[in-house]
């Protein structure tokens, strides 16, 4: 058992004072429970839910950065990766090769970071950690992007590198 339950499961099954039943004790909770969020209170104490069930669901516009347009673009990335290593590989070092690799892998890379900032660092829970990990993760691959640069252009390129470091 953990130690948060020890010390919230009492409270939860406190006697209510004028009765000598045990009952738990949720009315802190009940508001804030997911279902409740839609219902309006009026001044009489009764409720009501705006909107019925047949109504339509208003969607929200549709935006090229969210949804399934940036799932598309990293699915795009990820799955070029493949022809692009096996032309590397039966071709062997070529400049354009380089360029696609030392853009492809920060973009890469930089896409699966900023998915582990978004789910395990929210900015609902972490607001300071999540935007100075955010701006750092982007300074990091802008870096890392012009490395890739100095490194195609002034020595011998990512692919030929790989290759010297395979038959080391």
């Amino acid at each position: 058992m953990s130690f948060g339950l020890i010390n919230t499961f009492p409270r939860l099954i406190r006697p209510t004072i004028h009765s000598f039943r045990w009952t738990p004790n949720i009315k802190s909770r009940v508001g804030h429970a997911s279902g409740f969020h839609a219902t309006k209170h009026l001044g009489d104490g009764s409720t009501f839910i705006k909107g019925s069930v047949n109504e339509a669901v208003t969607l929200p516009p549709r935006d090229k950065v969210l949804g399934s347009y940036h799932w598309d673009f990293e699915r795009l990335l990820s799955v070029s990766l493949i022809p692009l290593t096996i032309a590397s590989v039966v071709k062997g070092a070529h400049p354009i090769t380089d360029l696609f690799f030392g853009i492809i892998i920060p973009i890469h890379c930089h896409i699966g970071f900023d998915s582990v900032i978004t789910d395990y660092l929210p900015a609902r829970r972490n607001p300071v950690i999540n935007k100075v990990s955010t701006w750092g993760l982007r300074l990091a691959t802008l870096t890392v992007l012009y490395g890739c640069y100095e490194f195609n252009t002034n020595d011998v390129g990512l692919v030929e590198l790989v290759k010297k470091t395979w038959h080391a």
